[in-house]
């Protein structure tokens, strides 16, 4: 008992409690053991137990928006986690491997949450330190008592040892952190590649309020100089807290653009991670322009006053002509305004897009990876421009047409900065990992520190994150019946979407089968009815011609099916697929009379846009997306899909995805390269001083 007080005692959690009240904390700890190459629980799995750590080591990591494992720290004995889903109830934010085999002694949520239903007084203890923390904040100084104790429940508490690095520059992290004790280092990284200082922090202070908020890119890294520890607030569970209860929202001591930029909703094709830089809409001169149309009442009004006397229009009945005519200008002023505000422009930490609506006629969006941008430059396009200040600024990527243009902005210097800085982060966040990356091969090399990978599972050893296997003997459940419905089902209504191993299928709409199978239809539809009408006597076929008629019937019949099955079988073999590496354009023709198969890398994609190119499109929700390519070839397009947004945002994020994955792959390379530089010079050098040695000079 005496060893878990002490356990507990070194748990800032529990530092501040009486002897009693841990005494009683401590009769609810259980102990548990844990094999080398076990997990003690995953990034989002349902586990609430605060852990002690025993014996052992352990790290700590977490997947980050990008798929990419970052390492956040190593335990050892005396160390605690698991305390922020052990208050809230939480999933959990990272994953514990087991490195060396652990014994760890755990506090579950149901015996805890027990202990302070029966001792109430521990509950407000436990979060003394919390509100403590949150009162120096000057963002939260004006919340009430009852809000800051919401905040206090959600915060959590962590420790890092000297060395550690928090937050990298660059990189999305929307976690706010309060420093309880210890020292940390403020980075910039210089174009150069080296981090210079920009000041410490100490007990007390803290980083990262601007990405809590607004889910900013850090501007800066932040490295311990001491071990620290510290508590800490994630974006998520402060935008739950937003959402549930807005007077936390509107008392937060924020300035005027950040709480406009609060207010912002995201745009609906935005993905997890992704923060808009700059959103700009055509200059007022476009909406003026486009009022040409208004042309049209004006004349019809001044016919209808010319026209009054000859037809003797007087009275009610000139007052109604006008009246219409007069709501049908307002209306197509009303219709021109908001068609003028449909159109946007967007920078974003990972692309440029350029969105053009027109209301239930077509929708267009077209837009480019940051990194494919080749060059940016600002067009005058006319002497009007010139007078009103705006431009259009033209955004070339290496594609075939590779161009996504912003026309008619009034701030087109300043959208271009924007890209550039957003570039910049890019290549900043780069060669932050590279350097991680050749530190880490570095400290492996020369033994300052352990093997990420745990010992090798003995063959008896089953991993407790094993998947249950499904025995082969377990009987089919199926029919051959069930077989074949199954399988004539598929064929006959195909999905327009299918995802199996990791490859999606896309099919062109169906409203294009109809297209395509219309007139055969048709055709077979009066050959059926023709021959229905004489075998029933009710239509004769002109004398002479009974021979053609019956021969015109057995044939067209045929004909008419075969055509229908042709026209069927080449729309259902016509696909477009994405894989995690490439995309896919396949063209079939039934009988096997021709096939035409392209593909491309997703490294060659440079722009990507869609077209919804009508009103029964835009009803339908089908049309055609195009992706640009760095090849000579024609750009692919997937034409007739159901869904065109769904379908962009997916080749972009299967895109983005692979690109992380390049990053780390060279990011690798690098490093070992590197590494076999340094290997060759110090094998050099030892062979230089052999020499000097036994020539003896």
């Amino acid at each position: 008992m005496e060893d878990r007080i002490g356990q507990l005692r070194r748990i800032p959690l529990f530092s501040a409690l009486s002897d009693e009240d841990i005494r009683h904390v401590a009769g609810l700890v259980k102990e548990r053991s844990h094999r080398p190459g076990s997990t003690v629980y995953r990034q989002g799995q349902l586990d609430t137990s605060l852990y002690m750590v025993v014996s052992g080591r352990l790290k700590v990591w977490f997947r980050d928006e990008r798929g990419k494992e970052r390492v956040l720290n190593y335990l050892k004995a005396g160390d605690s986690f698991g305390e922020h889903s052990l208050l809230t109830g939480e999933r959990r934010d990272v994953t514990v491997d087991v490195e060396q085999a652990a014994v760890l002694v755990y506090l579950e949520k149901g015996d805890f949450d027990s202990l302070l239903d029966r001792h109430p007084h521990l509950r407000e203890a436990l979060s003394l330190r919390q509100l403590a923390s949150l009162a120096i904040v000057p963002l939260f100084e004006k919340l009430s008592t009852e809000d800051m104790q919401r905040i206090a429940a959600r915060i959590g508490r962590t420790h890092y040892r000297q060395g550690s690095v928090i937050c990298r520059q660059g990189e999305l992290s929307g976690t706010f952190y309060i420093i309880e004790s210890g020292k940390v280092a403020v980075l910039s990284q210089e174009e150069t590649g080296e981090d210079s200082i920009i000041t410490y922090l100490r007990d007390g202070e803290f980083f990262g309020q601007r990405s809590l908020l607004l889910g900013e890119p850090r501007d800066t890294s932040v490295q311990l100089v001491e071990d620290t520890s510290l508590f800490y607030l994630n974006k998520r569970d402060f935008d739950q807290l937003l959402e549930d209860f807005p007077s936390i929202r509107e008392a937060l001591n924020v300035e005027a653009d950040v709480r406009g930029m609060m207010l912002k909703q995201r745009l609906p094709w935005q993905r997890e991670g992704e923060v808009l830089a700059t959103l700009s809409y055509k200059h007022t001169y476009a909406f003026v322009r486009s009022l040409w149309l208004l042309i049209f009442p004006v004349l019809a009004l001044a016919a209808i006053l010319a026209l009054a006397p000859a037809f003797d229009w007087a009275g009610i009945s000139l007052y109604i002509a006008c009246t219409l005519v007069g709501a049908s200008a307002l209306a197509l002023l009303g219709w021109q305004f908001i068609d003028w505000r449909n159109d946007y422009y967007a920078v974003t930490n990972k692309r440029v897009v350029h969105v053009e609506k027109t209301i239930f006629l077509r929708e267009s969006r077209s837009e480019a990876p940051l990194e494919s941008i080749q060059d940016i430059y600002i067009l005058m396009p006319s002497v009007v421009g010139r007078l009103l200040h705006f431009n259009d600024l033209s955004i070339q990527t290496a594609g075939a047409k590779g161009k996504v243009v912003f026309k008619t902005i009034g701030n087109a210097a300043w959208v271009r900065d924007k890209i550039f800085e957003q570039l910049e982060g890019i290549k900043t966040e780069e060669r932050g990992e590279e350097r991680d990356a050749i530190r880490r091969k570095l400290e492996l090399e020369l033994g300052l520190v352990e093997g990420e990978a745990g010992p090798t599972v003995e063959r008896d050893q089953v991993p407790t994150t094993a998947e249950p296997q499904v025995s082969p003997t377990v009987p089919r459940e199926t029919t051959l019946l069930t077989d074949l419905l199954g399988a004539f089902r598929s064929y006959v209504l195909p999905q327009m979407r299918l995802e199996e191993n990791g490859i999606v299928t896309w099919r062109k709409h169906w409203f294009r089968l109809i297209e395509k199978i219309a007139g055969p239809f048709l055709l077979l539809f009066m050959l059926v009815q023709l021959g229905t009408a004489a075998f029933l006597d009710l239509l004769s076929p002109a004398a002479g011609f009974e021979s053609c008629f019956r021969v015109a019937i057995l044939v067209g019949v045929p004909i008419g099916l075969f055509l229908l099955w042709y026209r069927y079988e080449d729309w259902r073999n016509d696909v477009y697929q994405l894989t995690d590496d490439r995309i896919i354009d396949l063209e079939r023709l039934p009988l096997g009379l021709r096939e035409e198969r392209r593909e491309a890398s997703l490294a060659m994609i440079q722009d990507i846009g869609y077209e919804i190119p009508g009103v029964i499109a835009n009803m339908l929700d089908y049309g055609n997306v195009v992706i640009e390519t760095a090849g000579s070839e024609a750009a692919f397009t997937f034409s007739w899909v159901h869904q065109p947004r769904r379908v962009q945002e997916e080749v972009f994020a299967r895109l983005d995805a692979f690109r992380e994955r390049e990053r780390q792959q060279q990011s690798a390379r690098r490093a070992q390269e590197l590494l076999d530089w340094f290997a060759t010079y110090t094998d050099l050098s030892g062979e230089q001083e052999r020499k000097v040695d036994e020539t003896g000079e």
